[in-house]
């Protein structure tokens, strides 16, 4: 009897050893776990100063324009050979996005390119051919005045 009790015994000690030890793998990883969560919380997570690279565009204070031309092409590029993407009538109220950083000559006439959004139409209009204002208002009293 006394060796059947120490079979049972072994066997039984088996068996408590192999839960025991699986439960200390998890409570190990566990203490892990819960450590790197911890000492992530001592971070500081206020916000960092991100300095970004300057835009092609210059911003300009003028925020309208009125197009000053019978049709005025709106291209996709600041560029008198890039794609026209549709054309405005005279008198039309523009938003100006940004300006061109470089004038270009298009017959005969220097100025920027600007950005403008019309109607939900964004593209680039070259400046000799719209009149730039502070306001949407002075725009579309001037507006009114040239149609």
């Amino acid at each position: 009897m006394g060796a059947c009790r120490a079979e049972a015994r072994n066997v039984g000690d088996r068996r408590t050893k192999a839960p025991g030890a699986a439960r200390l793998v998890g409570l190990a990883a566990g203490i892990l776990i819960l450590t790197a969560a911890l000492a992530s919380c001592g971070r500081s997570s206020g916000s960092e100063r991100i300095d970004l690279p300057p835009t092609p565009g210059l911003s300009i204070t003028s925020n309208w324009a009125v197009v000053t031309s019978p049709l005025l092409r709106v291209r996709d590029q600041p560029d008198n050979q890039a794609q026209v993407l549709s054309h405005i009538r005279l008198g039309a109220v523009v938003e100006v996005l940004t300006r061109s950083e470089n004038t270009d000559t298009v017959e005969g006439q220097v100025a920027p390119w600007y950005r403008v959004n019309f109607e939900g139409l964004k593209g680039w209009v070259f400046g000799s051919y719209i009149e730039v204002f502070e306001t949407q208002a002075q725009a579309e009293a001037y507006a009114a005045k040239i149609q």
